[in-house]
């Protein structure tokens, strides 16, 4: 049965979250808005609140290596799990690394709780269902670095023999743009790089649904009419700015259907929704303009992503997705600019928002380019120095 849910919030409330345990210290705490600590007395006080309640849902499933249990009291949540990752078929069997108990019906303000010793992750007052995606992934993003594993908030997909990588803040085009019809797609938001090349953290996806039809977005929508008829569609806040639209990467005729190893990317792109229109559409870049643009996450946020932003907004976000990247910066940039030389990937940083006149590249436009940088390595020039230029002044500001 498709499941429909309006949610309160309408987007994520990462502002809400607090750590708590020993491993607190390894956080990043220079960005406070999302990497509080908390004491371990409020911690159990709000674990007690929720052991109160009966949970309808008892979900497990394995993703990068780990383990993740997920109790919740709400059907549509229990459908997005299962659409997300791959739930195993007798969760007593299995042993859990990590625990999250999730509560639809507490009457409190959005509250995120992670015991990073305890490894648990509560989450209450909110029905938005991205807490619990997002969830799994910042406690992934905790935990692979200490063994050399690079997780990103990236799409990934292989055209031409080529394995490609596609960072961008959440709205600013990764699931549209890597689920070009002539793709084949391996994520289209979660993966991570260890020593042998990527793998994909989900078996689901979580696409905008604004704007959707067979024309513009030829596989989502294929994808979505499937996921109808499979009866497993979970539909998200119809009608708003970031309604969004759940299924199983099994709906997507042009994926990969199950976790695999794939080559090291040939191709990274990070994308800019750039509402200046400072920034070219296309260019290569490389050294420390890799660095500063990936340790910045120079973009704009677009209503609905998270609670309380309505209108789009010029916006840093660290690793193209700091609420989710809980530990210094420099660990990660440090992973990836070692896995780029080690590898030898092209870099291009790619304008999905506004040209010098305020209007937004056509999506066909921006599709045209990214083509051209995997077919032909266009652009061949680099402007490295330039494009950090233009981000130092845009900073500066």
């Amino acid at each position: 049965m498709n499941l429909e849910i309006t949610t309160n919030p309408s987007g994520r409330s990462p502002e809400n979250k607090v750590h708590y345990g020993n491993r607190t210290r390894y956080l990043d705490l220079s960005r406070p808005k999302y990497n509080k600590v908390g004491k371990d007395l409020d911690y159990w006080e709000f674990f007690e609140d929720l052991n109160d309640y009966d949970y309808k849902h008892y979900l497990k499933f394995y993703t990068s290596g780990l383990c993740f249990s997920v109790m919740t009291n709400d059907d549509r949540h229990a459908q997005f799990v299962r659409n997300m990752f791959t739930v195993v078929d007798n969760p007593n069997e299995h042993t859990s690394d990590w625990k999250i108990i999730h509560n639809t019906e507490l009457k409190s303000q959005p509250r995120i709780a992670v015991h990073l010793d305890e490894q648990m992750m509560l989450i209450a007052g909110t029905t938005f269902l991205g807490e619990i995606k997002k969830g799994v992934f910042s406690i992934l993003s905790f935990e692979l670095p200490e063994q050399g594993i690079l997780p990103m908030h990236c799409a990934a997909f292989t055209y031409e023999n080529k394995t490609n990588l596609m960072f961008g803040l959440s709205g600013t085009g990764k699931t549209t743009l890597s689920s070009d019809p002539d793709y084949k797609l391996i994520s289209d938001d979660e993966v991570y790089w260890h020593d042998d090349g990527i793998n994909m953290i989900e078996t689901g996806c979580y696409a905008k649904s604004e704007g959707l039809t067979p024309d513009t977005h030829k596989t989502i929508y294929d994808a979505v009419e499937l996921a109808k008829k499979n009866e497993c569609l979970v539909i998200e806040n119809p009608g708003e700015p970031n309604a969004r639209l759940s299924y199983p990467i099994n709906c997507v005729e042009n994926a990969y259907q199950a976790p695999q190893e794939f080559n090291h990317p040939d191709n990274i792109f990070f994308l800019t929704m750039d509402a200046e229109g400072v920034f070219p559409p296309m260019t290569r870049i490389s050294g420390e303009a890799v660095r500063e643009f990936f340790e910045t996450g120079y973009t704009s946020a677009m209503p609905g992503t998270e609670n309380g932003i309505k209108e789009i907004q010029r916006t840093l976000s660290p690793c193209y997705g700091s609420p989710f990247m809980p530990r210094q910066v420099k660990e990660y940039s440090d992973l990836l600019i070692k896995k780029i030389e080690q590898n030898n990937c092209n870099v291009f940083l790619v304008n999905t928002g506004m040209d010098g006149n305020g209007k937004r590249y056509p999506l066909s436009f921006t599709r045209q380019c990214i083509k051209a940088s995997i077919d032909f390595g266009i652009p061949r020039e680099d402007h490295s120095k330039e494009i950090l230029q233009d981000l130092k002044e845009l900073l500066s500001k």
